[in-house]
């Protein structure tokens, strides 16, 4: 519409000053005669495009998947040790005097006897296998979608062809 009453504007100020009118009438007539033009043209055009087609668009919905990671679990694995009390039975070796009644002379004899020395050191018992596998199973997921459908209503008497309808 601004661009009509420009145009007219522009248009009355030509005339008003051709025919010895003040400009600035001019440019008010002008202006006001582009805007009833513009009026009548987009009423025509209204009008014009009633009888043509047109559409309506129809939207339904889709489901968008999407998966994300949650931590469902935690599992914490350690070691304890668990101590116990083992009794061993070993044979001991040692010497001993023995002396006859005989002389008088002195012997000296050492005398030895074994010795228990306990050392530990770690055997291996048993081995534990930790890791993770991926298990895949299937999950059903249900949403109401909803979908737009054209429904016609006439009223009076309308001659409506239906091309989706072949009856």
């Amino acid at each position: 519409m601004g661009k009509s009453v420009l145009i007219g504007a522009i248009i009355g100020s030509v005339i008003g000053w051709v025919m010895g009118f003040a400009i600035f009438t001019g440019i008010i007539v002008g202006a006001i005669v582009g805007g009833v033009i513009y009026s009548l043209f987009s009423r025509r055009t209204t009008k014009a495009s009633d009888a043509e087609e047109q559409m309506v668009q129809l939207r339904e919905e889709e489901l968008d998947i999407k998966k994300d990671r949650v931590q469902t679990g935690e599992v914490k694995i350690h070691k304890e040790v668990v101590e116990d009390t083992k009794t061993i039975t070993v044979p001991i070796r040692r010497q001993e005097m023995v002396i006859e009644a005989g002389d008088e002379e002195q012997y000296r004899i050492p005398l030895n006897e074994e010795e228990i020395e306990i050392h530990k050191h770690p055997v291996k018992l048993n081995e534990v296998s930790i890791s993770k596998q991926q298990v895949t199973e299937m999950q059903q997921v249900k949403a109401r979608l909803k979908k737009e459908t054209a429904n016609i209503n006439v009223d009076g008497i309308a001659d409506v062809q239906d091309e989706n309808n072949s009856d």
